[in-house]
């Protein structure tokens, strides 16, 4: 079963295959300014939306049908080349804007009598991108988005 997908990462779930997120968390705050005024309180001025924050938690495993390995070499080219993407989780944008990746938290390996990861779980913290900022990222983010805007591409991806 789709679930979504973060660039070219696929979440889904199915009897030989399962890449999830967990421990999901969204932040975001206003943004405010103050200014100072003499012999008299600041004056505060909204500016407007924050930009979202997320993070959450993704099992790696070989006994899911997931290469630990490749996937983890996905996830660092995201965050190495600034990378801007779609997040879709439940067959929904997350917001109407990309996102970048801005870390990626590597623990709790197991690993093959080979040496290759058999499984990880790798903690993501994510920031949603305005698209008004398209202008630098251009290349990457129509790399990433033509091939996985529609939901149609990733299913008939699988």
């Amino acid at each position: 079963m789709y679930i979504g997908y973060m660039g070219d990462i696929v979440f889904s779930v199915s009897a030989n295959h399962m890449l999830t997120p967990s421990n999901y968390s969204r932040e975001s705050e206003a943004r405010w300014a103050e200014h100072g005024l003499l012999l008299r309180k600041p004056v505060s001025q909204f500016g407007g939306p924050g930009l979202e924050k997320l993070s959450f938690d993704i099992i790696l495993d070989a006994d899911h049908g997931i290469n630990p390995a490749d996937q983890l070499k996905k996830l660092r080219k995201m965050r190495d080349t600034g990378a801007v993407f779609p997040l879709v989780i439940g067959g929904k944008p997350v917001t109407q804007n990309y996102w970048r990746l801005d870390s990626l938290k590597e623990g709790n390996f197991y690993w093959t009598p080979d040496g290759q990861p058999q499984q990880c779980i790798v903690s993501l913290s994510l920031t949603e991108y305005e698209e008004g900022n398209r202008t630098e990222e251009n290349a990457i983010a129509t790399n990433y988005g033509a091939n996985n805007n529609a939901e149609s591409a990733v299913m008939g991806g699988n």
